[in-house]
């Protein structure tokens, strides 16, 4: 009784699918896949939306769309209906029921062939279509134009007497269609064409269908009855295949035609592409679904998770100077704004330790926290430190900030850099050495009228006085170098000069450098150097030039440019001479005394004997 029960129930089976073709039923379905982020803020991700009957809605509007991003609602900024074709094989696995033959002396397979090269001779390559054939007997052929299909299906004659068919093209079949799709969107179909398996097998068909549903492949099943009694489970479990994964199940019947492929393949080759501008600020994970609302109902697609970090940009201060040196043009210059320089460029550069480079919107330079230059618009990455106002040597701090077009900013470290400022000498020395023409043209003067009064008194006294007390007149006349030398009073004058030469040999518009200290130490460091050059080749303590028993010596400091006289690296101290060139890396002085020594004229010999 259990096996007539059986029985009856895989009649019932086979009647139903004669009857037509069964698929799931469904009301309507939109699906979300293929999320892309690369440009970020800017998100793309592909849509279907089948309505009830299975066929693609290719009608759809961008305002009947709500894409919802952690469940806050946004409208798409974009929406394409694409075509991007489909990847679809065929999994024919026939046996001794395919060489069956009806009234017409037609088997089964040329029937199941006929329908299948009706189809490829109708199809065009410029639906761009990824074909693939799993034949028992042969195996897999892959990406096949439409024409070598054909080709390939019309040359197969199995030998249906002796052929073995198993489930070995259906998982080649799953196998084909599961790679990369050749463009983004292409649905996965596959149609199956067999007998029903062996009670044994169903377990191994069960996991295939899981495997189907996974991936997405819809998978169409043609069986074709065998001679004698199928198994139950068998066709249960091709039904269910069908069902599963949104197919057709269809039981071949000579008396009606297959369906024609193109009905499975027509909607399957669009797909929408949605872009929307997201909001995400913060780390993750994070959720995406799409709502439709059409003629009053509401479709909700599926949710998808996914992670994505969002950081603010990371300034980065390129090359910061550890030193700028302010001075003016001679070491007696008062007037600050006349100090160089007068400004410095400050360079940074931005990176995105999100890995989603996007557009700025403004950057800001920092000192002591005060903003000192900001960009609106490019360039973004140069700013420019007005030093104008600063008077006294300090160390100052600069950050710099950067917002980007999504409002999120982030400041730089703090970076240490020390302004200094060479004061001006000042005193009595640096005012007389400031106005000495000018003191020296008043004491000329003075001097001059002091002589014209004291000629006027005495040629007045003179006139006024008898002769004969002429001789008794006593005291000496005063000369102008006397009156000249009481003036200037007795202020010890240097032994010797430093005068600064351009480079082509010429002396610069400015006053000499005295030397009347026991040791001048030349270089760029304002702490340990008595003459600061400000030269990119001079050493922060360059070179020492001491005085003794009257004479200078000059040496070097273990510079990196080195100390050179008369065009001579110093190996070793060296007596400065009269009229010797020194240079200070490359800045270039003649060393003059005061007392020049005495030269005697050159003596002319004769050559001839």
């Amino acid at each position: 009784m259990r096996k007539l029960a059986l029985f009856f129930l895989a009649i019932a089976l086979v009647l139903t699918g004669t009857r037509g073709a069964v698929r799931a039923q469904n009301t309507g379905r939109a699906t979300l896949f293929a999320l892309e982020t690369s440009a970020f803020p800017t998100f793309r991700v592909l849509l279907d939306v089948f309505d009830a009957h299975g066929n693609f809605v290719t009608d759809l509007l961008a305002g009947e769309i709500t894409l919802l991003e952690d469940h806050q609602p946004l409208a798409p900024t974009r929406l394409e209906l694409l075509r991007p074709g489909v990847q679809f094989a065929v999994a024919l696995d026939p046996d001794r029921s395919f060489g069956l033959r009806t009234g017409d002396s037609v088997s089964r397979l040329e029937r199941i062939k006929t329908a299948l090269l009706a189809w490829a001779q109708r199809t065009s390559p410029e639906q761009r279509d990824s074909l693939h054939l799993a034949l028992t007997g042969i195996g897999l052929k892959e990406n096949l134009t439409p024409q070598a299909f054909y080709e390939t299906l019309s040359a197969y004659q199995p030998d249906l007497v002796t052929i073995k068919p198993s489930l070995d093209t259906l998982s080649q079949a799953l196998d084909a269609v599961s790679g990369a799709p050749l463009e983004p969107g292409m649905k996965r179909v596959v149609l199956y064409i067999a007998s029903p398996p062996a009670a044994s097998a169903v377990s191994l068909l069960q996991n295939m269908t899981q495997r189907a549903e996974d991936l997405n492949i819809r998978v169409h099943v043609w069986i074709v009855m065998p001679f004698g009694q199928a198994s139950t489970e068998a066709v249960v479990a091709l039904k269910d295949l069908a069902l599963r994964t949104g197919g057709q199940y269809v039981v071949f019947d000579p008396a009606n035609s297959l369906p024609d492929l193109e009905s499975y393949l027509a909607p399957l080759r669009f797909v929408y592409a949605l872009e929307y501008r997201s909001t995400i600020r913060s780390g993750n994970p994070h959720t995406l679904s799409v709502q439709i609302t059409r003629n009053g109902e509401i479709l909700s697609s599926n949710t998808l998770t996914f992670d994505f970090t969002v950081l603010p940009p990371t300034p980065i201060l390129v090359s910061p100077p550890e030193q700028i040196v302010r001075q003016g043009a001679d070491r007696f210059q008062t007037d600050f704004s006349l100090f160089r320089p007068t400004q410095q460029e400050i360079q940074a550069l931005f990176e995105f330790p999100d890995g989603h480079p996007r557009r700025l919107t403004r950057t800001a330079l920092y000192v002591d926290g005060t903003l000192v230059d900001e960009n609106t618009s490019e360039p973004f990455d140069r700013f420019f430190w007005d030093l104008s106002e600063y008077r006294s040597s300090a160390e100052h701090l600069l950050q710099v900030e950067a917002v980007d077009e999504l409002g999120l900013s982030n400041v730089s470290l703090a970076t240490p850099v020390k302004v200094t400022v060479i004061q001006p000498e000042r005193g009595l020395a640096a005012f007389l050495a400031i106005n000495s023409r000018r003191l020296l043209i008043i004491a000329i003067s003075l001097a001059g009228l002091t002589l014209v009064i004291s000629l006027l008194v005495g040629l007045r006294h003179k006139r006024s006085a008898p002769p004969s007390q002429d001789k008794h007149l006593s005291g000496k006349p005063t000369s102008l170098r006397q009156t000249l030398k009481l003036s200037r009073g007795a202020s010890k004058q240097p032994e010797a000069y430093l005068v600064r030469l351009k480079e082509d040999g010429e002396a610069f518009d400015a006053p000499p450098l005295s030397l009347n200290a026991e040791e001048t130490v030349f270089g760029t460091d304002p702490l340990y150097a008595t003459r600061v050059l400000n030269d990119p080749s001079v050493s922060p303590v360059h070179a020492r030039l001491k005085y003794a028993q009257g004479q200078f010596i000059l040496e070097d400091a273990k510079s990196v440019a080195g100390t050179w006289v008369n065009y001579e690296r110093l190996e070793a101290p060296r007596t400065l001479k009269h009229g010797d060139i020194l240079h200070i890396g490359r800045v270039c002085y003649r060393f003059l005394l005061r007392k020049p020594p005495f030269l005697p004229p050159p003596e002319i010999k004769s050559l001839e004997k």
